[in-house]
């Protein structure tokens, strides 16, 4: 896992929520490069904006009653 890009998650949390909520997102170097109801829809678009390169595929919920706050 890239360490730059769970951090940008925890510390996007909120943002991340807000705007991707009940959707997949796969992030890579500190931003969102794919979207999609499901983890496969989210990869390919990332796939086609940057091949060959690692990314992390997160599930953002549809409800949250926890806010992720970098101290």
């Amino acid at each position: 896992m890239r360490e730059n890009d769970f951090n940008w998650l925890v510390e996007h949390g909120p943002e991340i929520y807000e705007k991707y909520r009940g959707n997949w997102i796969a992030v890579r170097d500190g931003g969102v490069i794919g979207v999609g109801e499901t983890a496969t829809e989210a990869a390919s678009q990332a796939r086609e904006k940057a091949p060959d390169t690692e990314f992390i595929l997160e599930a953002v919920d549809r409800e949250s009653d926890v806010i992720y706050v970098a101290a």
